[in-house]
């Protein structure tokens, strides 16, 4: 086990010092973790697309959803547990790459990709699991206090959740375990860590604006095309989708390729700094 006083985050950060360590990580790290990403991210979207999902989501006839409810409910089931499977998989490998690799350059991927499987994936995915329980249940306590207590209950929560990523990797801690610590570590330094949170999440929003818009291009064409051959309108929005279902998949996944790796950076990057707010308020001989 690595001693922490001894990675390159081990020091104090300000709220815009801790995004901007952020992203220079993912520029220097950028081609490894849209890799990884895009391989998780497409072997999901693929097999979303072959069970069905995409078919699923077109369906807007709520007779024909009633109709046929049990398939329905049993896509939901099927993506959802995909989607926390390869995420926490995922989510284990980028954050346990960058931890190690701030201590050994020399270490090969294959052996991150072995260790982050066997020692952290499995409590990886019951913490996204428990946390995801806990942000739904809290959120719908918050609608009781109006809208805006959900808002809260989400800001609260995300914030003393943020960091669970990370000790499921770095203090070796099982899901539940991670929970009670990224609560107790949260509150060492709440005020700036939900400021973090805040500004990266802006951040996450407008980029995500500006991927939509690109990706749209590719089926404003479509649409353009098509509509040049059937000259109807009608006939246009009653075409079969299933032509540019695949291209959906391949697009979807070199989009959300892009952003995933942020979120497990983030998770890294607050857990070593409020590592080092924990150190120092308890005395620790802290390195300069």
């Amino acid at each position: 086990m690595f001693d922490i006083k001894q990675h390159s985050l081990y020091k104090p950060m300000e709220v815009d010092s801790a995004i901007f360590t952020v992203f220079k990580i993912y520029s220097k790290n950028f081609v490894s973790l849209y890799l990884s990403s895009f391989i998780a991210v497409f072997a999901l979207q693929l097999f979303i697309y072959e069970f069905g999902f995409y078919e699923l989501i077109q369906t807007v006839n709520p007779e024909e959803i009633q109709n046929n409810l049990g398939s329905f409910m049993n896509t939901i089931f099927m993506f959802m547990i995909g989607s926390v499977v390869v995420y926490g998989l995922l989510n284990s490998f980028i954050i346990n790459y960058l931890y190690t690799r701030d201590f050994d350059k020399n270490i090969t991927v294959s052996s991150i990709l072995s260790e982050s499987v066997k020692k952290y994936a499995v409590h990886m995915i019951f913490f996204l699991i428990v946390t995801m329980l806990i942000l739904i249940l809290g959120m719908a306590f918050g609608v009781i206090f109006f809208i805006v207590g959900a808002f809260i209950a989400a800001a609260y929560l995300g914030t003393t959740l943020i960091s669970g990523s990370a000790l499921v990797v770095v203090e070796q801690k099982n899901a539940l375990e991670a929970i009670g610590r990224s609560f107790g570590l949260a509150h060492k330094d709440f005020w700036p860590t939900l400021g973090s949170l805040v500004l990266f999440i802006l951040i996450i929003i407008l980029i995500s604006l500006v991927l939509s818009a690109i990706v749209s291009i590719p089926y404003a064409l479509m649409f353009i095309d098509n509509w040049s051959e059937s000259g109807n309108l009608f006939e246009l929005f009653n075409s079969d989708m299933q032509e540019i279902g695949i291209w959906s998949v391949v697009i979807n996944s070199l989009v959300s390729a892009l952003t995933y790796p942020l979120f497990s950076i983030l998770s890294l990057v607050l857990y070593v700094k409020l590592k080092y707010v924990e150190d120092q308020k308890i005395h620790l001989d802290i390195p300069r």
